[in-house]
């Protein structure tokens, strides 16, 4: 037995040996990040990207922005809604949401853990950057911002201003949201990067969504 396994062996290699090669090459290919100085066709690209990812979009002016929340959470009819800590919009769904409940992230995971994944509907925060290249949110977590208020309900609420869109993760790197991070001092322990809503394709290949995450994204996009 262990003959004719050393035998099937040498002959897999030999026939990997005697595989036609192709040339070696030092060089990398040529590739250059997507990029774009006009910010109305940043804008163009990031929903372009995201609509492509099935995020749901919704257009909306800056003095707008908790009109287009409320009747958001409304005609979806959430009936809890989680805030981040300091979050204003909190004020202004509880008074004009009747039949919704509005609440803040101000407890302790272990506090707060059967009403997230169990209880909450929605939870909304306010992205501030995004990457056009590939219709990417991103956010830098921390206390104010706790991981889990975009990552755990079911439906994730992102509100996001035209002017916080850059064009590639490098233009990102340069931005006002990495420095007042602190990447260049103090790095924060985590940046979550969203570009739709949570999704998986097992063995069978049937695309799952909310299997890890979020089952819908909802972009409220302000103009400017």
């Amino acid at each position: 037995m262990k003959a004719q396994s050393q035998q099937a062996r040498a002959s897999i290699f030999a026939k990997l040996n005697a595989a036609p090669r192709a040339p070696k090459s030092n060089e990398l290919p040529a590739w250059q990040a997507w990029s774009s100085e006009n910010s109305q066709t940043r804008v163009e690209r990031l929903l372009g990207c995201m609509e492509a990812s099935h995020t749901e979009i919704i257009r909306t002016e800056k003095g707008s922005i908790e009109t287009a929340l409320t009747e958001c959470i409304q005609s979806n009819g959430f009936g809890k809604v989680l805030f981040s800590k300091n979050s204003p919009l909190k004020e202004a769904v509880a008074n004009q949401c009747s039949n919704a409940t509005a609440m803040k992230y101000d407890q302790t995971m272990e506090a707060l853990k059967t009403t997230l994944f169990q209880e909450v509907d929605a939870s909304v925060n306010v992205i501030k950057a995004a990457i056009a290249d590939t219709g990417t949110l991103a956010i830098v977590t921390g206390e104010d911002e706790p991981r889990a208020l975009s990552l755990v309900p079911p439906v994730h609420i992102a509100i996001l201003h035209e002017s916080d869109i850059v064009s590639n993760f490098s233009e990102l790197m340069a931005s006002t949201f990495w420095k007042e991070a602190g990447w260049e001092t103090q790095p924060p322990t985590n940046l979550v990067l969203v570009s739709g809503p949570s999704k998986t394709a097992d063995i069978q290949q049937t695309l799952a969504y909310g299997a890890h995450g979020p089952k819908r994204l909802i972009l409220i996009l302000v103009k400017e």
